[in-house]
């Protein structure tokens, strides 16, 4: 057997819907999107909003250290490397889900909780081209 062109969808949905019981949408802090991978400015703001939320400590962006140079660079690392749904053909451009701890604490929570809770999974689509032989469908 054969799996190919598997695809997996329709997260930013599925974890909006997530917080919709509650009406939680502000608390929020997964990415869903397309980046290019060769980190341009806008990919770097993504990350600096990923600094921005986990280290408020630092004064953006009157205070842009090299500090914070080096979280953005990091953040934008882990957004790449952790959430990578699709890659185009030349591998340069990348469709990311990147699921935030407060995101996660929630769905994991509600997962817990039962079949009734958990309804947002079935948001989640997942495709996949499977080459079997011919006897595997008798």
């Amino acid at each position: 057997m054969k799996f190919e062109k598997t695809w997996v969808g329709n997260f930013e949905g599925a974890f909006r819907g997530l917080r919709n019981p509650k009406n939680s949408w502000d608390k929020s802090d997964s990415f869903f999107g397309v980046v290019n991978l060769d980190y341009t400015s806008e990919d770097m703001e993504i990350a600096d909003e990923w600094v921005k939320t986990f280290h408020p400590d630092l004064n953006w962006p009157e205070e842009f250290t090299d500090e914070g140079c080096n979280l953005a660079e990091e953040y934008a690392d882990k957004l790449i490397k952790n959430g990578v749904l699709r890659l185009n053909d030349n591998d340069n451009v990348a469709d990311l889900a990147f699921i935030g701890p407060n995101d996660m604490k929630l769905a994991q929570t509600l997962i817990k909780a039962g079949p009734e809770h958990r309804k947002f999974l079935r948001q989640i689509f997942v495709s996949v081209d499977i080459t079997a032989p011919l006897f595997w469908w008798k």
